[in-house]
């Protein structure tokens, strides 16, 4: 069984047909078994939830549901606490959700895959769940590699890499993630350290993708470009030919 994650904020009711846009790119693409879990809060309402249930039954395959706001309230106050930017910003409050991940999903899932919502899968998801992860807590992209236009004018603006918390090649894209569980659970302290951080540093401006960069840049698998290819950049390098690749459309890295 192959295990992917969402987390889902959606205050006008609209985003979660991104997130099933996502879905359906893996169960199109994908031979094997997929469980999908969903982070999401009260904003989810029943109309979404249930095309979320009817497009993983076209599919014979599952998708569960996990309300963070009622599972865990006390780290959501906790996040906001240390991070007031979280209530009034235009970034979603979802991304924070997928460091609730460890806390939130069953003890005898001891991996799982992140994407984002900005995703289209055009491959096996399980070429990129059968990665071996080793003694690393997770696998990513780097965005050095991903993005190899203008990478000099980008990093100076990108605060963790001019202040020296994290080198240029280390940074890495967290809208595709492959997760070890079994390690992250053993880390909530290091997490709460490192939303602390964030709070006393908002010069930064990726909320999650900056924590994590901050704690495990230095201690991450590198997973090869395709794995985190951008739209953006491949328009600009006239790469018009679809490939094999997982396709994130979010803004250009940095």
């Amino acid at each position: 069984m192959i295990h992917v994650c969402f987390g889902l904020h959606d205050a006008t009711g609209r985003y979660s047909k991104f997130t099933g846009t996502t879905i359906l790119s893996i169960f199109e693409n994908t031979r094997s078994d997929v469980t999908v879990h969903i982070l999401h809060d009260n904003t989810l309402t029943a109309d979404n939830r249930d095309k979320f249930i009817y497009l993983a039954g076209k599919y014979s395959q599952t998708v569960k549901f996990y309300n963070v706001e009622e599972l865990c309230p006390d780290k959501l106050e906790a996040f906001k606490k240390l991070m007031p930017v979280l209530k009034n910003t235009r970034q979603s409050v979802g991304t924070m959700y997928r460091l609730l991940i460890p806390q939130v999903l069953p003890q005898d899932i001891s991996k799982i895959i992140y994407l984002d919502s900005d995703i289209i899968v055009n491959l096996d998801i399980k070429e990129l769940w059968q990665i071996e992860l080793g003694n690393k807590i997770l696998s990513a992209a780097p965005e050095a590699v991903i993005n190899c236009l203008d990478h000099d004018f980008h990093s100076k603006k990108k605060f963790l890499i001019a202040n020296g918390f994290v080198a240029s090649e280390d940074y890495f894209n967290a809208g595709v993630l492959l997760i070890n569980l079994d390690s992250l659970r053993n880390a909530e302290d290091v997490i709460m350290r490192g939303v602390k951080w964030y709070g006393e540093h908002l010069q930064c401006d990726c909320f999650d993708q900056d924590i994590l960069n901050y704690l495990f840049s230095k201690n991450y698998l590198k997973l090869p470009e395709y794995f985190d290819v951008f739209v953006g950049i491949e328009r600009r390098r006239g790469m018009n030919k679809i490939r094999r690749a997982i396709y994130h459309y979010g803004g250009s890295p940095f």
